[in-house]
């Protein structure tokens, strides 16, 4: 009998332990610190129509996908010499990727002004 009921607790212990991880792993990721990225960058894509351009970090360890709002127009130099120019009015909106799918990303502020010169750059060059 007392086989029986030592192999009775040990069924209903492992089982309430599986139980017990089956609820740990089902539980939503905790928030983890955000990730800092910074320059360098490069352009990997651009969508002009939908003013969408994603970029990676120099080692490509995270991609970045940028909405921004940009205007096109002609200029000049006054001297006959016109061509299409290019600016970025605004970054609307930031997401940052890894191999995992999307992170908590802080990037400051000199690296968003590098990324709007870096998509100016690559518009000025398609229009």
């Amino acid at each position: 009998m007392n086989i029986k009921t030592n192999l009775v607790k040990s069924a209903i212990g492992a089982g309430v332990v599986s139980a017990a991880l089956t609820v740990y792993a089902s539980l939503p990721k905790q928030p983890t610190e955000p990730v800092y990225v910074m320059a360098p960058f490069v352009v990997d894509e651009i969508n002009i129509k939908k003013e969408q351009a994603i970029l990676l970090t120099a080692n490509e360890e995270y991609a970045i996908e940028v909405q921004f709002d940009a205007d096109y127009f002609n200029d000049g130099n006054g001297v006959g010499h016109n061509w299409r120019d290019v600016e970025v009015k605004e970054i609307k909106d930031i997401h940052v990727f890894d191999e995992d799918g999307e992170i908590q990303a802080y990037i400051g502020h000199p690296d968003v002004v590098e990324i709007k010169d870096l998509i100016e750059q690559e518009l000025r060059e398609r229009i």
